[in-house]
Parts: structure tokens; C-alpha cells; sequence
């Protein structure tokens, strides 16, 4: 059952996530991992700072905070694709 309630609370937040980073679909199974990722690093977080989650709510809310740091740590390390000058653009 828990597994369930994990994987339910990964697709809600991938889902919310992906509303918030406008652009890009994600998938099902895109959104599942995102979701799945925030969701342990927001158990991480919770820990560090003692913060409890007593109802599904809270941990949604805890999962999406989760994958914001994730998204963040990743935009952080991503490497930028220098675009091609053409004499056209000038």
C-alpha cells in the first residue's frame, strides 16, 4: 500500500511540477520519476529541518519542494548549448 501512496504522490507532484515548468512534457513515466526524485529528497529535507507531514497534502507539498531543489540542482550543473552566430542574426 505504500507503494501505491508513493507512486500516487510522485505523479501528483511531477504533474504539478510540470505545470510549473511551462514547455516541456514531461510524460507519464517522466513525470513519475520527477515526482519520485522530489519526493526522496523532500523526505531528506524534512529530516534536516524536523518538519512534520502528517496527512497526503503535506506530502505532496513536501514532494514538490523536493523536485523544485532537484530541478534547481540540476539547472545549476546543466551544461548550456552555445548557439551557432550566423552573419544572418547580426
Amino acid at each position: 500500500m505504500e507503494l501505491l501512496r508513493f507512486i500516487f504522490i510522485g505523479l501528483v507532484a511531477g504533474w504539478i511540477i510540470g505545470k510549473i515548468r511551462r514547455g516541456r512534457g514531461y510524460g507519464f513515466f517522466g513525470k513519475l520519476v520527477i515526482g519520485a526524485v522530489g519526493s526522496v529528497i523532500g523526505w531528506f529535507l524534512k529530516g534536516l529541518l524536523n518538519v512534520a507531514s502528517p496527512n497526503l497534502l503535506a506530502q505532496i507539498v513536501m514532494a514538490v519542494s523536493g523536485a523544485v531543489v532537484f530541478f534547481l540542482l540540476v539547472g545549476t550543473f546543466k551544461w548550456k548549448r552555445k548557439r551557432k552566430s550566423t552573419e544572418e542574426d547580426e
